[in-house]
């Protein structure tokens, strides 16, 4: 990999500013950037990160493949398939901010065949809790079960693709990460849940290759977090919100006392952190870009073993998503 590597972003958004701190981070500066046509803001975000070279035209900078090395496209999920394409066609490394679109219209294209040289940005999955998740699975034995709440903002409306479009848009990290652990995945009941008194709520029974069972409740509008429960028969692992874990086994017995004057079981917690946790100066870093970036690094220089998902995992998780919220 070139040690004066050229790095280029189009896109000025929040998400933006975190792709570009992790690169900086790891010592490699942006030196091209690009928002919307004539944007008033991408002068702004240029001066605070110190890129030189500043498009007035996306499309133009997306076309202009020998200006930049590797390019990150952080740009609305409206205009990202367009910009996409045209940056395909050069096949150099891409990193692609989640979803990619809403639904799989744009994204079937790419069910079975997809270009390797696209990394797409489901940071959760470079998360420490996700990593425990991971081993988890793996040192336990027999099948497993898990719950996932994917608690979302759900708005009444005609048109159920803009009406479920933070499902499709925020809540697709927590079916990127089932996938992530537990491979492909085939519904096998989905049931609708009327909330707030309109059709917004599901229920849905997946089943792994493995045969491992995880259930999904798409509680909309609730006052929840995000959380996924992992079941092996002995121990449980909690993550609520993915940013923390907690693994226990075996129940305490706790016995009545003036307070509570009944007696009680208390599940035994036996090990808890964050993704926090010892991190040191990368702790002002959004969490998992520093992983995800490292990993795109990775690509740049050629590596196939590569953590972060692809335009595939995009599609099948869009996929699942409109299974469950749209039939």
């Amino acid at each position: 990999m070139k040690k004066n590597l050229s790095l280029a972003i189009i896109g000025c958004g929040n998400i933006a500013n975190f792709h570009v701190e992790a690169f900086k981070f790891l010592g490699y500066k942006i030196k091209h950037c690009a928002s919307r046509f004539n944007s008033t803001k991408v002068k702004h975000f240029a001066n605070k990160h110190k890129i030189t070279n500043v498009w007035k035209d996306p499309y133009k900078l997306a076309k202009s493949r020998n200006d930049w090395d590797a390019i990150i496209l952080s740009s609305t999920t409206e205009t990202t398939p367009k910009i996409l394409e045209i940056l395909i066609k050069h096949k150099k490394p891409i990193l692609v901010e989640k979803p990619v679109s809403i639904g799989t219209r744009y994204l079937k294209k790419y069910a079975s065949n997809y270009p390797k040289f696209v990394n797409v940005a489901y940071n959760r999955r470079f998360y420490s809790t996700i990593d425990k998740a991971f081993k988890f699975i793996k040192n336990s034995k027999g099948q497993l079960f898990c719950n996932m709440k994917l608690p979302g903002v759900v708005k009444k409306g005609k048109n159920k693709l803009v009406g479920f479009r933070n499902v499709f848009e925020n809540s697709c990290h927590g079916i990127d990460i089932l996938r992530f652990l537990f491979g492909d995945l085939k519904i096998i009941k989905n049931t609708r849940i009327k909330l707030n008194n309109f059709d917004s709520g599901r229920t849905t029974l997946l089943r792994s290759k493995q045969n491992h069972l995880c259930n999904i409740l798409m509680n909309s509008n609730s006052p929840d977090n995000f959380s996924l429960e992992i079941e092996n028969g002995k121990k449980r692992l909690l993550l609520r919100p993915f940013e923390s874990f907690e693994i226990y086994e075996g129940i305490s017995f706790v016995k009545p006392n003036k307070k509570y004057p009944l007696k009680s079981y208390k599940p035994k917690l036996v090990e808890k952190s964050d993704i926090f946790s010892n991190l040191k100066s990368e702790k002002k870093l959004k969490p998992g870009f520093l992983g995800q970036s490292k990993d795109f690094l990775n690509l740049i220089k050629g590596n196939k073993n590569l953590k972060s998902a692809t335009l595939k995992d995009a599609y099948k998780t869009q996929q699942i998503l409109e299974k469950i919220m749209l039939s």
